[in-house]
């Protein structure tokens, strides 16, 4: 008898916790949107899964700079002299925005 006492007892405090707990996380609201987690889908998340993709060289951040710019006259030429000055300082500094990558592996 105290054996199925207690495991009623656990069973129910385990149901209680588990549906005053999990809803009131998935339903959070801050005004804008839900806290809970989405699963990887912001927008946020894929821009940094990408950014993250990019391997840190400068002739890859060269064949970036002349895939992003398609719509530049100049890009290639742009690009290029980007690239040669990121193999001599290994910073690359993006032609067209100004943006600085420090830390480039010189390839």
């Amino acid at each position: 008898m105290k054996t199925i006492a207690v495991i009623l007892s656990l069973a129910i405090s385990g149901a209680a916790l588990a549906s005053t707990v999990i809803p009131a996380a998935a339903t959070k609201m801050n005004g804008k949107c839900c806290q809970s987690s989405d699963g990887g889908r912001s927008a946020a998340y894929k821009r940094v899964m990408a950014r993250r993709a990019i391997p840190h060289t400068c002739s890859a951040y060269a064949a970036s700079c002349i895939r992003d710019s398609a719509s530049r006259t100049d890009r290639v030429e742009m690009c290029m002299a980007a690239k040669a000055q990121c193999m001599r300082t290994g910073v690359h500094v993006g032609p067209y925005s100004g943006r600085q990558f420090a830390g480039m592996t010189r390839i």
